[in-house]
């Protein structure tokens, strides 16, 4: 965004009130909107057709994006609705009706710009995909922009499409998940870093400071960034820029911005890590990282961008120093460090930052690739590229063929159900399923809400189980089934919406239980409603004599208020 706004801003500027002259540049202009807008759209047309191949139009929440979807909702609904009084009490409220909420464990940031979406368009499963698609859509548009500067049309193409068909990319794509937008804020970044490495101005030094803040407010893989100068110093040999006041100006900026909320948040992070700090985590992430970048993008590729690499290094050796290489090359290892480093968890789409500068050292590599097969068969030049192009492309095409269908638990489909049948006096409902299912279900039953915050949501998780994040240590509470009865009667809790447990999560023992209940005691758990998409289905049971009981509204929204 920041290379388009300053190419746009070179475009446009006039420095003269002569007309003709004017003209003559909106003419050079019109051309090149014109070539943008039809890429955008042709990209946006690929991202949206891997979605409707992997059919997460029809499907459910699924783990964290189920989170964040009820944390985006959360703010919307303060915007619309309760604006002027306290967000904390408004939060807190919001998270002991549908307790979802991860503000906190994640940042506030792309929650906000969530909620302004859902204002302007709706709260829908198709809304909140239609942003992810667009946030990837941007994101490859940023790629082929650059990436037509530095190797010619086909390679842009290329690299543009090759980031929208990545597996990692896909997956965010067909989800509503925080890793694409923090690898559209990392690139920006790394943009603005190029450069202030270039002309050494403080506008870029606030510039990038105040793009990677808002990458760490969004998640905080984005703190790689802190890494991001002084390896751009390092790849382009700039030392001379330590001694600049405005090499260490983002410093203080990005303390002012993030340090409190890190601050403020860092255990409730930290007890997420899946792994603990130490050497031994940085050889297995090391590793299973190389491993997972290889699947992503294929050896082809690879081998190009370590030739866009060496390409890189050889120019700074020759004093011909490409300051967007260096922070090509300067991003790509230090989220490979990072994630490396910090022992959060090991998954792929931890990644997303440096696939796009990886594509982009591929274009450089390929470019180089073209330039010595053109001096030794002597073919057009543009014909080189766009067979070189083509070749590396083609070896990411197979992992988009095989695109992944997105799971589907149920929980959407019977979320309409449930509001249906919710006793005028006694609105409150348990959910009873796995980790997955239990998540899919809250983020449905919020998003069918008409009248949030209304229904009070009980995880079966919290009444009947406990455990720390996610519940990995996960204990049964009770250890018989007519317990688990009387802690449901207890709270009075009427509905019951119900799926056993299924591959994909761990295994709850209180599912097990309220299963075994149901069994025992037909005649007091009525069935009201039974899935027929999915398998085991989804059931909706009314626990009789529940119904008429009124709901102690304070004693269950003690129960499921947040714990921090």
């Amino acid at each position: 965004m920041i290379l388009l706004q300053e190419r746009m801003t070179e475009m446009l500027a006039d420095g003269t009130n002569d007309t003709a002259v004017t003209g003559g540049r909106f003419a050079r202009v019109l051309p090149q909107m014109g070539e943008l807008i039809a890429v955008f759209l042709a990209l946006a047309v690929l991202a949206i057709g891997l979605q409707l191949e992997s059919h997460c139009y029809s499907a459910d929440f699924g783990g964290d994006e189920a989170s964040h979807y009820v944390s985006g909702l959360a703010i919307r609904d303060y915007l619309m609705s309760g604006f002027g009084t306290s967000p904390m009490g408004f939060i807190r409220d919001f998270h002991s009706h549908y307790p979802l909420i991860g503000i906190g464990h994640w940042g506030p940031l792309y929650y906000f710009a969530e909620a302004l979406w859902m204002l302007v368009f709706s709260t829908s499963l198709a809304s909140v995909l239609a942003l992810s698609v667009t946030i990837t859509t941007m994101t490859a548009l940023l790629i082929y922009a650059q990436a037509r500067q530095l190797g010619g049309r086909s390679a842009a193409l290329f690299a543009a499409c090759a980031f929208i068909l990545a597996p990692l990319v896909q997956a965010g794509t067909s989800e509503l998940m925080l890793d694409i937008p923090v690898a559209l804020l990392c690139l920006c970044a790394m943009f603005a870093h190029a450069r202030y490495v270039e002309y050494g101005t403080a506008r870029f030094a606030i510039a990038f400071a105040v793009t990677a803040a808002a990458a760490m407010l969004i998640k905080g893989n984005a703190a790689c960034l802190a890494l991001l100068p002084p390896l751009t110093i390092l790849f382009a040999w700039r030392f001379d820029l330590l001694r600049r006041f405005t090499f260490w100006l983002p410093v203080p900026i990005v303390a002012v911005i993030v340090g409190p909320w890190y601050a403020l948040t860092y255990g409730m992070v930290a007890v997420g890590f899946r792994y603990h700090w130490g050497w031994d985590y940085v050889v297995t992430a090391g590793t299973a990282n190389g491993a997972i970048l290889f699947d992503t993008v294929g050896p082809v590729i690879l081998v190009a961008a370590l030739i866009g690499i060496g390409v890189t290094i050889a120019r700074v050796w020759r004093r011909r120093v490409t300051p967007l290489l260096s922070a090509a090359c300067a991003l790509v290892f230090a989220d490979w460090i990072f994630q490396s480093i910090a022992p959060a968890a090991i998954q792929d789409r931890y990644l997303a930052p440096l696939l796009a500068p990886l594509l982009l050292l591929a274009v450089v590599g390929a470019a180089t690739a073209a330039t010595s097969v053109k001096r030794h068969l002597r073919t057009p030049r543009l014909v080189t590229e766009a067979g070189i192009a083509a070749i590396l492309l083609l070896t990411i095409v197979p992992a988009a063929i095989a695109v992944p269908q997105k799971p589907t638990f149920g929980f959407m489909s019977a979320a309409p159900e449930v509001w249906k049948r919710v006793p005028a006096n006694n609105r409150s409902v348990l959910i009873i399923s796995n980790g997955l299912g239990e998540a899919s279900a809250i983020a449905a039953l919020a998003m069918y809400d008409p009248h949030r915050p209304d229904v009070i949501i009980v995880r079966g998780s919290r009444l009947l189980g406990g455990g720390g994040y996610n519940n990995e240590d996960y204990v049964a509470r009770f250890k018989t089934v007519s317990e688990v009865t009387a802690a449901i009667d207890d709270y009075a809790i009427p509905l019951v919406l119900f799926r056993t447990n299924f591959p994909g999560a761990v295994p709850w023992s209180h599912v097990d239980q309220v299963a075994e209940a149901i069994e025992t005691d037909p005649a007091r758990w009525q069935q009201l409603y039974r899935s027929t998409d999915v398998n085991p289905p989804v059931m909706l049971f009314e626990v009789r004599g529940n119904e008429r009981k009124p709901m102690d509204q304070k004693r269950l929204l003690t129960l499921t208020a947040p714990k921090s």
